[in-house]
């Protein structure tokens, strides 16, 4: 995939107010928000970048001079999401509300053929190498067990795909998932994973119209390997050792790793 095809958006909310968000401190949060902002500004080969943040908060313009330094653009985008839903719902109803305003409000989303997003204070160590095996006009999610077959995995986390990372072209974003975070209801225990995943598997079962795009859903080529803080459970993501990436591979080889199950 060339870069020019794809722009990188990186979801944000400093100021927090959805209900089970493990770390909840602004500082801390904008910390690592900022950390990570500025790995994919200087290591990332994407030059359109995009982050959105739904509280309000706005980032400072010295990104802007960063990102401008290593000829890059990038979009700061802010705006008060619509609280009481994410309070009732749970913070991937937020996500997918900055989901939707990035798709209606963004400058460089309209320059490009799909965007490769990016949970906002999380890294992805392989970006490049990654990208450069994808074609711009497939989907690639992961499941959220990679080593695990799925028959492994929890019942309940078997029909989802991993959504802190993930690539799409913008026609079927806006086709398929744009709407999806509506169903979220973390009382019912149906998270974003969830949504995302019956979303695309109602797509992917429902025959073509005429003259409409058919798109493949498939798996990174590379696992991403994703470092940083997870602001839901306190989780630490570190890039896997050696074996461990072995391992992925060869179960992926074996036919394990797959983003849908039907």
């Amino acid at each position: 995939m060339s870069p020019d095809k794809c722009a990188l958006v990186l979801t944000s909310s400093v100021l927090v107010t959805a209900p089970n968000t493990f770390l909840t401190d602004p500082e801390e949060r904008l910390r690592q928000y900022m950390d990570a902002i500025t790995f994919f500004i200087l290591e990332s080969p994407l030059s359109r970048i995009i982050v959105c943040d739904n509280s309000g908060y706005t980032y400072p313009v010295l990104l802007e001079e960063l990102a401008a330094s290593k000829g890059k653009k990038i979009e700061l985008l802010s705006f008060s999401g619509d609280r009481e839903p994410v309070l009732r719902h749970g913070k991937g109803y937020g996500e997918g509300q900055i989901m939707e305003y990035v798709l209606f409000h963004s400058r460089l989303i309209r320059e490009a053929e799909g965007f490769f997003k990016v949970t906002g204070r999380l890294k992805v160590l392989n970006i490049g190498r990654l990208l450069q095996r994808c074609d711009a006009h497939e989907v690639y999610f992961m499941p959220v067990s990679l080593i695990r077959p799925r028959f492994l995995v929890p019942r309940a986390a078997r029909p989802c795909v991993e959504v802190r990372a993930y690539y799409t072209p913008i026609d079927f974003f806006k086709e398929v998932l744009l709407d999806a975070y509506k169903e979220v209801s973390d009382e019912r225990v149906f998270f974003l994973e969830h949504a995302y995943h019956r979303a695309m598997v109602r797509a992917s079962s429902s025959p073509s119209s005429p003259g409409q795009t058919t798109y493949k859903i498939k798996c990174f080529p590379l696992a991403p390997e994703i470092t940083g803080v997870s602001g839901s459970n306190g989780w630490t993501f570190r890039e896997r050792s050696g074996w461990k990436k072995a391992l992925v591979r060869l179960v992926a080889l074996l036919g394990y790793i797959r983003p849908l199950d039907k």
